[in-house]
């Protein structure tokens, strides 16, 4: 594809939101163009459309300050219902518009753009196959098999990293039964592909850093829900054996939680292998506790998320969690130990109005970090989040976050801000 090509196709993706946007009134009602049916031979395929644009700066102590304005298009066909049966495909296109970032983490310039000595933005340009699957589900029954999006719980073990432009997602078979009251999942995958993208080195790329395109291994998700009637209990076991990275390891996870009346209480036990860890071998402990009291269109929390050091959720959706900024998304992963971490005691604030001026909701956190033992601190981070509707397919998320790191606490300063619209279809 030559550079005018190129440059076209960029033009056109960048267009997208607003001409979607452009089919609403301000009121949020659809435009009054008439639409033509569509003919009997494409009813039983539907097409499913995502786009987002953002621009996002980032800035950390010891690095050069980046700017991304990308546009991630995800566009895909799914077939009608046929007794049970249905398929998916789902291509992922992201473009940077602005690349002057860096995104990886690491000492690959597998990942485009690759800007040496700035902050991490995780985006890179991609184009991939990002999902891809056949199901049947019927009387609470459900099988799929294929490149699949896979969320437990509240995604703090397994997640699809939603915040990111490029999407993590299983390869995957999965077994489902759900009734009114009970549920319950069971998942097997060999590979995990990470956000970075088609083009990210693999671990056949002797000499270039760690994988960055996948997971690889074997990984048995199973989880299990049940309504008491005051709440919903439920419980999981994650056997995550990961062959491609010695640091991220094996890790298995067994785990509780109660979530009903505004709590939620979770505990799990964790044991596996890390070459990070003197003889391989570790096990360690996670707790959280978050209360939820709402007040008219408000709602005020409260929460602390324990991590023992070693206890590590390779497939979560960390952005989730532990202020949006970041930080410790490494360790979290089990990626690294970073100088100075030794575990983590999250205890956070939050405030989230609804109902605004123009349907607008505004999300503050404040979160405080401390070590496993609550005697040595990290640092602190305050968050703002402002969505804004525009109808029901578009809307735009202003969002900032700052962090600051504690002397001598093996961390650096983190200032995010970013500004986006997302269209569905």
């Amino acid at each position: 594809m030559n550079t005018n090509s190129i440059m076209q196709m960029k033009k056109y993706i960048l267009l997208l939101p607003l001409l979607a946007a452009s089919n609403f009134t301000q009121a949020g009602e659809p435009s009054t163009k008439e639409i033509t049916a569509e003919p009997d031979a494409f009813r039983p395929i539907i097409p499913t459309l995502d786009i987002r644009t953002r621009y996002e700066f980032r800035e950390q102590d010891g690095l050069d300050a980046s700017h991304a304005w990308t546009t991630r298009a995800r566009v895909g066909l799914k077939t009608a219902d046929f007794s049970g049966f249905s398929a998916f495909a789902e291509a992922e296109l992201n473009f940077a518009f602005v690349d002057d970032y860096r995104s990886n983490p690491t000492g690959s310039t597998s990942t485009d753009p690759y800007v040496s000595g700035n902050t991490v933005i995780g985006d890179p340009e991609n184009f991939e196959l990002n999902r891809a699957w056949v199901q049947y589900k019927k009387h609470g029954f459900l099988a799929k098999v294929g490149r699949q999006r896979i969320i437990r719980n509240n995604a703090a073990f397994i997640g699809n990293v939603g915040w990111r432009q490029n999407e993590q997602t299983f390869d995957a078979i999965q077994l489902a039964y759900k009734n009114d009251d009970f549920s319950i999942s069971y998942a097997y995958s060999d590979r995990v592909q990470r956000i970075f993208g088609n083009d990210a080195n693999d671990a056949s790329f002797a000499g270039d850093g760690p994988p960055l395109h996948d997971f690889e291994g074997e990984f048995h998700l199973l989880d299990a829900t049940y309504d008491i009637g005051s709440g919903t209990l439920g419980g999981y076991v994650y056997l995550i054996d990961v062959d491609n990275n010695s640091n991220v390891g094996e890790s298995n996870t067994y785990g509780v939680f109660y979530q009903g009346n505004g709590l939620h209480a979770e505990v799990a036990y964790q044991d596996g292998e890390s070459t990070l860890f003197t003889g391989l071998d570790y096990d360690a402990m996670y707790g959280h506790v978050k209360y939820t009291h709402k007040v008219g269109k408000s709602s005020f929390l409260a929460g602390v998320e324990y991590m023992e050091n070693g206890f590590k959720t390779p497939f979560a959706t960390v952005h989730a969690f532990n202020g949006f900024a970041d930080a410790f998304i490494l360790q979290r992963i089990g990626l690294n130990t970073a100088s100075g971490y030794d575990g983590m005691t999250d205890a956070y604030v939050g405030y989230i109005r609804g109902g605004l001026p123009g349907n607008m909701t505004f999300k503050s956190f404040l979160h405080y970090f401390m070590d496993d033992s609550m005697s040595n601190t990290y640092g602190w981070e305050i968050d703002a989040v402002l969505v804004k509707p525009f109808s029901k397919n578009v809307k735009g998320i202003l969002k900032a976050a700052y962090f600051n790191a504690d002397d001598d606490a093996g961390f650096s300063d983190i200032k995010q801000v970013s500004v986006e619209m997302n269209y569905s279809f």
